[in-house]
């Protein structure tokens, strides 16, 4: 599976500057843990700060189903090999779209 070389990310209207710009960073977080490796104990801070942006499950499962169809990359399967993982640094292996 190949990430596509340009994509959009996922974003809502109603949210504040300040929220959006913790989303954005959150993607970036997963998209690093994708393309390379980045620390977890960064990975699972941003998640948190995410997960207070973004406090609703329907909403969050929305995003990481727009996010995975733009990028290839599933934010729950990051969350869930960085919750897994007792390495100091999250790299989660590429899969095709079907196998999550």
């Amino acid at each position: 599976m190949n990430i596509p070389e340009s994509y959009s990310y996922p974003l809502r209207d109603e949210w504040s500057t300040a929220e959006i710009v913790t989303v954005i960073d959150f993607y970036q977080a997963v998209e690093k843990s994708y393309t390379s490796k980045i620390l977890r104990s960064v990975f699972l801070k941003k998640y948190q700060d995410y997960l207070k942006a973004v406090p609703m499950k329907m909403t969050q499962k929305q995003l990481d189903r727009e996010f995975q169809q733009n990028t290839q990359m599933s934010i729950y399967q990051a969350v869930k090999t960085a919750r897994k993982t007792e390495q100091k640094y999250l790299h989660v292996p590429l899969k095709n779209a079907d196998e999550y």
